[in-house]
């Protein structure tokens, strides 16, 4: 995949039964309706930096082949949004980056400097998140969350074992999450507790389901650099677990935080547009967004990455895409000790 590429769109193919197939040098998305074929898509290749297919739907080996031909990464979901798998070429790995980052992730203060860093941005743009409302509601738990989050990032700075660092980061989210239903200006919507594998209500389910969106756009910024997906430093190595990814999301969460706070407030989607699917003995098996709901969440979610963020390294003004960008790339050379690292921090 080309530099360019990661910042054209995102071709979301979400229609069930629908297949995507390549003509002319375009992505055409077709479907058939009673034996009717209907065209929902056409596109030309080059402007299309990743596909995500939801469930049920095809891609023809044609257009797999020129994608993997092109270095355009497809990311497998189902229905719902969970994710299943990538299928991407593999010709472009750096064998000596990767094997930096194995030697590394052994060491004993790399990966303490790399968790701290990580979960020190975490807290800290909790932080900033729970401020901008407590500046209008002056709400006495806002800025009691709000202080506790401080101190532990105090702590955070000084933690001298990863445990520590992970149950500092714990403890924050704890906090944070503890007070999150106050950001909500909208009636309907409420949150008790983040519950993640599967959500169990309309809130849990948009985190979860923007937190798997951003977690594939950085997968391939990772990528786009040589690094290794799987070699972490602030999560455990656990088998088909992207560590280094569930490592870099930290300091980006609140983005996908804000934007389901912005969706509940803006009145874009309502609590009766989930539904909750559940086993045969009754039991809850998820909530998950409806289709129209899902659309507007996919809208809305590329908008944000298209929107502007300071990146901390330069100080430039850069959508977040490229900053999710800049960060790998600085990641990249943090690892091979030529820069250091500084996380992203909102302000």
């Amino acid at each position: 995949m080309s530099d360019d590429a990661l910042f054209l769109r995102t071709l979301y193919i979400q229609e069930q039964g629908s297949m995507l197939r390549i003509d002319n040098e375009c992505f055409r998305v077709t479907l058939n309706r009673d034996g009717d074929e209907e065209e929902l898509l056409d596109i030309q290749c080059i402007k299309v930096g990743q596909i995500v297919i939801f469930g049920a739907c095809m891609i023809t080996p044609a257009a797999m082949r020129h994608c993997l031909c092109n270095r355009i990464p497809v990311i497998l979901l189902s229905q719902h949004g969970e994710y299943f798998s990538r299928i991407e070429s593999t010709d472009d790995v750096n064998i000596e980056l990767e094997r930096l980052q194995f030697e590394r992730s052994t060491e004993n203060a790399f990966p303490l400097e790399c968790a701290r860093g990580f979960v020190r941005a975490k807290l800290h743009n909790s932080g900033v998140m729970l401020k901008r409302h407590y500046e209008k509601s002056r709400s006495s738990a806002l800025g009691k969350a709000i202080e506790t989050l401080h101190q532990i990032e105090d702590h955070t700075d000084r933690a001298e074992t990863l445990d520590a660092v992970r149950g500092y980061e714990g403890s924050g989210a704890a906090a944070y999450f503890g007070v999150f239903e106050e950001l909500f200006e909208a009636e309907g919507f409420s949150f008790r507790q983040r519950i993640k594998r599967p959500p169990t209500d309309p809130v849990n389910a948009m985190l979860s389901f923007g937190y798997s969106l951003l977690f594939n756009n950085i997968f391939s910024m990772a990528r786009l650099h040589r690094l290794h997906p799987y070699v972490g430093f602030l999560h455990a190595d656990k088998p088909a677990h992207p560590a280094l990814i569930s490592d870099m999301i930290e300091e980006f969460r609140t983005v996908v935080d804000g934007l389901v706070i912005g969706l509940i407030n803006k009145y874009l989607i309502s609590p009766s547009e989930f539904t909750l699917a559940r086993h045969d003995d009754g039991r809850a098996k998820g909530c998950y967004l409806s289709d129209a709901a899902r659309k507007v969440f996919l809208r809305e979610f590329e908008n944000l990455m298209h929107r502007n963020t300071t990146h901390p390294g330069t100080g430039y003004e850069v959508t977040y895409r490229r900053c999710l960008d800049l960060q790998a790339g600085q990641f990249a050379l943090y690892l091979k000790g030529e820069k250091q690292y500084i996380p992203y921090l909102r302000r």
